[in-house]
């Protein structure tokens, strides 16, 4: 579009007739060499009829009555003034008369067409609603060209985001014949084929293997068949992400003056891209000696030790940092003040000079005075009482600032469950002339209760079996029990003291029944961190149908209750914690198949349980860093040893097993591992061994509380009996053990997962995983290498009133091991099984069916 520029007393126009040289326009003559004033008398404007004309004269800056210099510069602003407002496509200022020192000027004006409404061609109509989105266009806008080219490049963007990145754009512009002065936009679009990268050229790599090279461009990647979820594509702006990131692996390696010397993206086909980078690696570079300048409180030798870096290593400028501001170890020298009151810490980092490759360092250290804590605030918690968060909070006020003991404060409320692992900040407000420091929490309070109701497949027996199952389960994470006889507290329930109230029920009808109740106190008395617990149960299985007053009945009947107290102990440090419990469970079995070491009796089952735990797991659904360690011991009494004159061999299977007695040994252990710098790709290596033992050999263990392997380790009747029922993917239900089950147990997981979802109201994750382990009727058929492996991919979603939801399809390689509980009649397991079948596993809870 031309832009025509008539001014009249326009200084720059001097150049068209002769600098300096004297104009006549009429009577009027001006002379560049010596400018008069006048005074603007009216101002017309034609061709904006719809414009406000006051409007448009106080844009340009002119009013009747102003003073203006001709020839000056006040006219040229003016137009500038104008042509900032893009809406015009022509303007001009015209000197139509001078009368007495008054000039009248006349402000020409060609509007600029407005958009009435526009369309798209060649792209269906969601794509199109897409892609209005996307655009900022709507009717009466003022059309120029930088719209039209605005308009194009988000489009092109859009679908370059896609993969057609060969995409064309044209926009037809049609004059609209119903309003004036308005165009139609057509915006033709050609999205052409999905276009990919076939080849990525690292052309003067040398040092850096390729594929290493190939890992660090996160979004621009090869074709390959191994890119099942994410095609690949090319986008500019990853591009230029990942050329940083390329980099980073030879500055990595001690070559800091790599560089792209050039690179060139080009077609090799109408579906393919060739991405070709040129490298100069430059020189190897090397740490050298290391000067420490401004400490007082730590030795130059103990910071060279906490730095962990010596002379020769190879330079590593991402490293100098971690060790330096912010390891995620926190093995790093800012930690180490900070954790020791140095808020107000700093330390500057100065490369003194290179000799021969070697980088010598000066470390400038401020180590400035030490903070103490002031005021500490929590914000957010609608539901959750203060008290509940401040006990968990470890920075009191008055002490020493600790920067360890914030994070710790965020992980022991993330513990809680009660709030959002994504939503919960941290204000640290310093107060440098106090030498004080007042925190603030920011949390973010998240549904906690649960509420279970489902229907499935299960049962124990060829009679049960395949008979629905249903269950109702309420738990109550964030219960309060002082506030239970108080109307205004039930909202709908009373809430916000932290304990924790579970109820569960599960029934088929006449062949099962189970019922459960549980309450936790986390803070018994308000001052410790003991939690008490009691829970009491009781579940009813029958093979037949029968109920246990009709003499046909066949089954069990199993009735517990028990008393727990968990501790925080301080040694060897505050993330282990020690569980004590007393537990009492009555058996009564009538003819049952399913306890074929003991067909018919009741027994008693009073145990003292050990937990001692370590878990320093970074969050409960999700976990990304720590570990989780865990050693139980369980046992009974040793009736045994108190009548020594008893002779088993010649009682009753009632008699010997009237008080069961036991001891049981378990130790667990799993590690998260994040794999990426977010900590979203997670690997999770887990192991598991148990074992129970008898304290007399004639009387043996109890034919109850054992293992049972295979399935998901949900089969509508946990804990069957007291059996521990344990999940091995890629097998049938309780499939690896005999069928009395087995006393001992090895079991080992190898799990890959990535998150979908982080939302606290649904958490997703994909997993993979590698899983094998076995159960062993005697210490003579143990060996933890003879295990049954398996391997598959799953999903988890946790929802916050149902818990964690699981589905796996795992795949079972080995064949089944020939041996029997070896007593009671018990039989062999199938060995027809040769493995390599597949098996989809349902899952509900976040342990189930683990060790």
């Amino acid at each position: 579009m031309t832009r025509t520029l008539f001014f009249i007393c326009l200084s720059l126009c001097s150049l068209a007739y002769g600098q300096n040289q004297p104009k006549n326009f009429g009577e009027l003559t001006l002379d560049y060499a010596n400018p008069r004033e006048f005074e603007i008398g009216p101002i017309r404007v034609v061709g904006a009829d719809n414009y406000d004309h006051q409007a448009i004269k106080a844009v340009a800056g002119l009013r009747q009555g102003q003073k203006i210099t001709l020839p000056g510069d006040q006219i040229s602003k003016a137009i500038k003034n104008l042509w900032k407002e893009e809406l015009f496509s022509n303007i001009s200022i015209v000197l139509d008369k001078e009368i007495n020192g008054i000039v009248y000027l006349t402000i020409e004006l060609a509007p600029r067409p407005k958009l009435s409404h526009f369309k798209f061609r060649g792209v269906p109509k969601r794509e199109a609603d897409k892609l209005r989105e996307e655009i900022s266009l709507f009717a009466g806008k003022t059309i120029t060209e930088n719209l039209i080219f605005q308009t194009k490049a988000k489009i092109r963007g859009y679908f370059r985001e896609k993969g057609f990145y060969a995409v064309q754009v044209q926009i037809e512009r049609v004059k609209d014949t119903i309003m004036n002065e308005s165009e139609i936009f057509i915006i033709d679009i050609d999205r052409g084929v999905k276009v990919g990268i076939k080849e990525i050229n690292f052309i003067g790599a040398e040092s850096i293997a390729h594929w290493k090279l190939y890992l660090a461009m996160k979004d621009t990647k090869q074709k390959s068949i191994l890119r099942i979820f994410k095609r690949s594509k090319f986008t500019l702006s990853n591009y230029e992400k990942d050329k940083k990131t390329m980099l980073d692996k030879f500055y990595a390696a001690g070559l800091r003056d790599a560089n792209i010397v050039s690179d060139s993206v080009y077609f090799k086909d109408p579906k393919n891209l060739i991405i070709d980078l040129v490298i100069s690696e430059g020189e190897k570079y090397f740490f050298g000696d290391f000067e420490w300048v401004g400490n007082t409180k730590y030795r130059s030798t103990f910071l060279d030790s906490v730095l962990g870096i010596k002379r020769g290593d190879i330079y590593n400028k991402t490293l100098l940092d971690k060790r330096i501001n912010g390891g995620e170890d926190g093995r790093d020298v800012s930690a180490l003040y900070m954790n020791r009151g140095h808020l107000f810490f700093q330390i500057i980092p100065v490369e003194t000079n290179v000799s021969g490759n070697f980088i010598n360092h000066q470390f400038r250290i401020i180590e400035g005075k030490e903070a103490r804590y002031g005021e500490i605030t929590v914000k957010g918690n609608t539901k959750t009482n203060d008290e509940v968060i401040y006990r968990e909070i470890r920075t009191k006020p008055g002490d020493l600032f600790n920067k360890e003991d914030i994070m710790r404060t965020q992980r022991e409320l993330s513990q809680l469950g009660f709030f959002n692992d994504q939503g919960f900040k941290i204000n640290p407000i310093p107060n440098p002339a106090k030498g004080t420091v007042d925190v603030e929490y920011i949390v973010e309070e998240k549904s906690s209760d649960q509420i279970e109701l489902s229907g499935g497949y299960g049962g124990a027996g060829p009679n049960s079996s395949g008979k629905i199952i249903g269950t109702l389960g309420l738990t109550f994470n964030n219960f309060s029990t002082r506030n239970f006889f108080k109307k205004a507290a039930w909202s709908p329930l009373p809430g916000g003291d932290g304990q924790k109230l579970s109820i569960r029920a599960q029934s088929n009808g006449r062949f099962y029944q189970g019922y459960n109740f549980s309450f936790t106190e986390p803070w018994l008395g308000g001052k410790k961190p003991n939690a008490l617990s009691f829970w009491i149960n009781n579940t009813a299985l029958s093979s037949n149908g029968y109920l246990r007053s009709n003499a046909a009945y066949n089954g069990i009947s199993i009735t517990g209750v028990g008393f727990g107290l968990q501790r925080r102990k301080k040694w060897p440090d505050d993330y282990f914690t020690a569980y004590y419990e007393l537990s009492y469970q009555y058996y009564d079995v009538v003819n049952d198949y399913r306890f074929p070491l003991y067909p018919k009796g009741f027994s008693n089952d009073i145990a003292l349980k050990y937990v001692l735990q370590r878990s320093s797991v970074s969050a409960p659904i999700y976990p990304q860093s720590g570990s989780n360690f865990t050693f139980t011991a369980k046992s009974t009494l040793p009736y045994s040893y108190f009548d020594k004159n008893a002779d088993y061999t010649t009682m009753t299977l009632n008699q010997k097993y009237l008080y069961l007695e036991y001891f049981k040994f378990k130790f667990t252990g799993e590690w998260y591992i994040p794999l990426t710098a977010n900590k979203k790709l997670v690997l999770m290596p887990r192991f598991g061994f148990g074992y129970i033992g008898a304290y007399t050999p004639a009387k043996g263990i109890t034919p109850f509380d054992r293992f049972s392997m295979g399935g998901s380790g949900l089969t509508g009747v946990n804990q069957l009996g007291g059996r521990e029922i344990i999940s091995l993917r890629g097998y049938e239900d309780q499939s690896i053990s005999s069928s009395g089950s087995d006393p001992i147990i090895a079991k080992y997981t190898l799990e890959l997962r990535y998150p979908i979802s982080l939302n606290p109201q649904a958490t997703f994750y994909v997993t993979s995983f590698l899983e094998a382990g076995n159960t062993y009727p005697n210490v003579a058929n143990f060996n933890p290498f003879n295990v049954k492996r398996t391997a598959g991919v799953g999903i988890r979603v946790y929802l916050p009133m149902f818990g964690m939801l699981g589905l796996d399809y795992g795949i079972g390689f080995d064949k089944l091991d020939n041996w029997s509980s070896g007593a009671g009649g018990a039989t062999d397991i199938s060995i027809d099984k040769k493995g390599y079948y597949p098996k989809l596993s349902f899952t509900i809870g976040m342990n189930l069916g683990e060790l």
